[in-house]
């Protein structure tokens, strides 16, 4: 096994210098810092550049994109426009963006090439992919998978979704999603219609259709849970394979910025990371990743919020952590106007785009009002701020409207900055209300 990691890390070492050129040559951003560090791109390693944030990324994202069409505000458009996550940027590109915990948004782009070099990987580890795809033996039609979460956009998730209906694959895959923010009542008819094979979805949103199977009104079969985005605990695996008549239940750790990091093992505490094309770095409150197949974006020592914790020992032929992933944000339940209860999925408030809005967060004021604070950028008039803030108003609406909330109110000040906890010194999406 040893000798495996070693060959690995070797191959991953290659792929970094690999990128670090394409990058010196495309990326004005890298090029800078190779020329003032003074960096061997023969010998160099991740460890000689500094970090990256997302702060860092979206300061600087024209000159960290590679391709000198896409520029900032070339996306901004973009996503202004288009809520398909089918469509391509120059018909070509794939375009996504997210909030993340951090509240903060980012672009994030990939070419075909970067899909490539990722499907190559997954062949690779095509072993551990089987908690996805179980063998569903033969049958005359095309294998059915469900997406439960946040669809209206160019989101990971939706995305991801749509990548399965393109090409061949289309021709073994039906792949659909189902939104997160549609009235429960209303989802579950529409799952109960298509009869999944496989389910994935947003951990706190497939535990209450888990409630729902059980309940009865839900009443599907399939064979494969997959839950993401959120923590995933033993038990709730344990409890979505309950619920589900024994299906095979597994977490399944992604992002925007890397996609597929990796998937649970069969012990549901322990995980196994996918680093053929990511190297990691792990410290006691975050993570720093360097991406070697996004040769359109190039992420060097990325920082992320997520907090993994390595238990596999040195040499072993992959990377084993505890199955915790630290993120994790507050489901905000308001009360509608019939006197009901329904929630609103954080996904959705962290996919929320507006041109010019660059952070904000949801601060629970009671059982139907909130506050919407947001952070523009700060070369914005009066005029144009005003328009951001009328944005999100408009954007919040519709999400509660959708949601059958159309009796929550709220507000969306503009502020300066938006402060982390007191209490964890971290950034959280969903609060209560300071007092």
């Amino acid at each position: 096994m040893e000798e495996a990691r070693a060959k690995l890390e070797a191959a991953k070492v290659r792929k970094f210098r690999e990128l670090a050129r394409h990058a010196q040559a495309h990326a004005p951003y890298y090029a800078n810092i190779i020329r003032e560090r003074r960096i061997d791109l023969d010998t160099c390693t991740p460890a000689d550049f500094p970090l990256l944030t997302k702060s860092l990324l979206m300061a600087n994202f024209n000159d960290i994109v590679t391709d000198r069409r896409a520029t900032k505000q070339v996306i901004a458009d973009f996503l202004s426009r288009s809520k398909d996550p089918r469509e391509k940027l120059f018909d070509r590109l794939t375009v996504m963006h997210t909030s993340g915990t951090s509240g903060e948004v980012g672009y994030f782009l990939y070419a075909p090439a970067d899909y490539g070099r990722v499907r190559s990987a997954a062949m690779r580890n095509r072993k551990a992919f089987r908690a996805l795809f179980p063998k569903f033996g033969f049958r005359l039609r095309r294998l059915r998978i469900a997406f439960y979460g946040a669809t209206g956009g160019h989101f990971a998730g939706a995305t991801g979704v749509a990548s399965m209906q393109e090409g061949i694959r289309r021709l073994f895959v039906d792949a659909r999603a189902f939104e997160v923010n549609t009235p429960l009542a209303d989802i579950i008819g529409k799952i109960n219609e298509f009869q999944p094979d496989a389910l994935w979805g947003y951990t706190t949103a497939l535990k209450m259709l888990g409630v729902e199977q059980r309940a009865g009104r839900l009443d599907i079969k399939p064979a494969a849970i997959a839950a993401t985005g959120e923590m995933v605990t033993k038990a709730d695996m344990e409890f979505l394979s309950s619920a589900f008549d024994g299906a095979s239940a597994s977490s399944m750790y992604a992002c925007t910025e890397h996609m597929l990091l990796g998937i649970s093992n069969p012990d549901r505490e322990s995980m196994t990371l996918f680093d053929d094309n990511l190297i990691f770095e792990f410290h006691e409150d975050h993570s720093v990743i360097t991406n070697l197949f996004n040769f359109t974006m190039p992420l060097i020592r990325y920082r992320m919020s997520d907090i993994l914790r390595p238990i596999s020992a040195p040499g072993a032929q992959r990377i084993v952590i505890q199955n915790l992933v630290g993120r994790t944000e507050q489901m905000p339940v308001f009360v509608n106007n019939t006197g009901g209860k329904d929630f609103i999925s954080p996904h959705t408030i962290n996919e929320v785009f507006v041109e010019g809005v660059t952070r904000f967060q949801m601060q629970i004021t009671g059982p139907a009002s909130f506050r919407f604070p947001i952070c523009v950028e700060p070369q914005l008039g009066g005029m144009q701020r005003a328009a951001a803030a009328a944005g999100v108003t408009a954007r919040l609406r519709e999400i509660l409207e959708q949601k059958g909330l159309g009796n929550v109110t709220f507000e969306v000040p503009i502020v300066a900055d938006i402060p982390v906890s007191e209490r964890t010194r971290k950034f959280q999406l969903i609060v209560a209300a300071p007092v």
